[in-house]
């Protein structure tokens, strides 16, 4: 085979497989949208309605009281909508970052993430589910979360 058969064939077995890496990541995030936007539907109920669904009483009985589902179920829908966006390189690490000093002003989402980081960093896929985890904890931790619940320092809860 002379050398400019040999190029071109080449550039496109090179081209084919960059163009089937791109349809596979693209089919993989279609189908993780496709399960965020289900898990939002389904929070979307939950918070309408948390006496349907009390997992936050259920899994914590210790921690939370019978009408803080519905709030801690939205500072989870915030927590899956960074995380998704996070891995879909829809925001950046510096957004990130500055939505999670922002979130973790509020005592509720302080608690929401002390009850469920230490899950999430055990159920954590892959290397953006892991800065997700990285930033959050950071952001928990400047804003005084471990000494405020000192107590879910010790062992992982859940990450619901």
């Amino acid at each position: 085979m002379n050398r400019p058969v040999l190029a071109l064939a080449t550039t496109i077995a090179l081209a084919s497989a960059v163009h089937i890496a791109q349809r596979r990541q693209q089919h993989r995030q279609s189908l993780e949208l496709a399960v965020h936007q289900a898990h939002g539907r389904m929070l979307e109920v939950a918070t309408t309605h948390p006496d349907l669904d009390p997992i936050w009483v259920r899994n914590h009985p210790d921690h939370v009281k019978d009408n803080e589902s519905g709030p801690l179920l939205m500072c989870q829908w915030w927590l899956e909508f960074w995380r998704t966006g996070l891995n879909l390189r829809v925001f950046t690490p510096a957004i990130l970052r500055q939505n999670a000093r922002n979130f973790m002003q509020d005592p509720t989402a302080l608690k929401a993430w002390a009850l469920t980081r230490h899950g999430r960093a055990l159920q954590s896929r892959g290397r953006w589910d892991r800065l997700h985890v990285a930033l959050l904890d950071a952001a928990f931790e400047e804003a005084g979360g471990p000494s405020q619940y000192p107590e879910l320092e010790l062992a992982p809860a859940s990450a619901l």
